[in-house]
């Protein structure tokens, strides 16, 4: 990819792949509530930001407990595993060689600030980002806002940078950034939502890094 000089990665999905965790901990929930239990098809095509959207679409009544409640018990139960989590295949090799090319590398992540450094400094590869940023609260509204400080502070021109993401929440909030977007069909959205984007789909992590023919 021509004149590309800082890459936006996601995290959730995308560099991490945590989707049978999230299904686990979310039917656990829905199973305690007497709710349908979600298969793996429907969690994809389920999924969306701001959460509290997805929460409803699947059988939640806030009216009955608050949002905040069932956030913090996906949260709790998420905190207990995100470390049982496997990196994205080719993932750590990928940032690696983005990293000796001299390519700027950010995580813009919706998920909890505090918990996403301890993530990248389980798996170790904290030294492959200029820096790392995550919601100031857990319960996921939006990157929009984050996206666009970030970009704003690190000061790169939004026509050399890219963002990698798995959801469609990712390429909405690289269009409000200003920045090029791809995106990876082994995340939290399936395939064809991702393709409704109008931006190039790849099916694993590895085929979308060599499609930027760095």
């Amino acid at each position: 990819m021509k004149g590309l000089k800082t890459i936006f990665w996601d995290w959730n999905g995308t560099l991490l792949d945590d989707i049978d965790e999230c299904i686990e901990i979310i039917n656990n929930s829905l199973r305690k509530r007497a709710l349908p239990q979600l298969t793996r098809s429907e969690y994809l095509e389920k999924f969306e930001f701001p959460v509290i959207n997805y929460y409803k679409s699947i059988g939640f009544d806030f009216e009955v407990e608050s949002f905040e409640k069932v956030g913090k018990e996906f949260i709790d139960a998420y905190a207990s595993k995100m470390f049982e989590c496997q990196l994205q295949q080719g993932a750590r090799a990928a940032l690696e060689k983005i990293r000796r090319l001299g390519i700027g590398q950010y995580i813009l992540s919706a998920l909890q600030h505090s918990a996403l450094k301890r993530c990248i400094s389980h798996y170790e590869i904290a030294d492959c980002f200029d820096r790392v940023q995550g919601l100031d609260d857990a319960y996921a509204h939006s990157k929009v806002e984050l996206g666009q400080m970030l970009l704003a502070e690190v000061g790169c021109e939004p026509g050399s940078a890219l963002m990698i993401g798995d959801t469609v929440h990712d390429y909405e909030t690289a269009s409000a950034m200003g920045v090029r977007c791809v995106l990876i069909a082994a995340g939290h959205n399936s395939r064809e939502r991702l393709l409704t984007c109008g931006v190039p789909v790849y099916d694993s992590l590895e085929d979308c890094v060599a499609s930027l023919n760095l």
